[in-house]
């Protein structure tokens, strides 16, 4: 799980829902950043524009998700080589990917402690 994967939201969760984020919703991870074990998904509506549906577009929305409630449905071909050539601050602590279980920064080192257990 990294940045511009598509994923599927795995639970209801009062956080999201009042966001108007539920059960099933796909969505993209925009944000390479993990804040509090959660990647910043935007959800946009899939509606396609005509003037008779204009009024039935939706905004998008950007929710923090953690990833234990979510799943890639589809993955991004975003590298780790892209990301540190386009990082805004330079710091690579900060950005971060899910692999084999893990949050791990660029740099390697995983930020939980157990496997899956993302609050470990």
């Amino acid at each position: 799980m990294k940045l511009f994967d598509k994923v599927k939201i795995l639970v209801s969760n009062p956080k999201y829902e009042k966001y108007g984020v539920y059960k099933d919703m796909v969505g993209t991870i925009i944000d390479a950043e993990i804040e509090f074990r959660s990647f910043q998904v935007i959800f946009t509506d899939p509606t396609p524009w005509s003037e008779e549906t204009w009024e039935d577009i939706k905004d998008d929305i950007l929710c923090f998700i953690h990833v234990k409630d979510m799943e890639v449905v589809e993955e991004s071909d975003c590298t780790d080589e892209y990301l540190l050539r386009n990082l805004p601050n330079k710091d690579i602590r900060w950005y971060c990917k899910v692999e084999d279980g893990f949050i791990k920064n660029l740099r390697g080192e995983k930020l939980n402690k157990i496997a899956y257990d993302y609050d470990s």
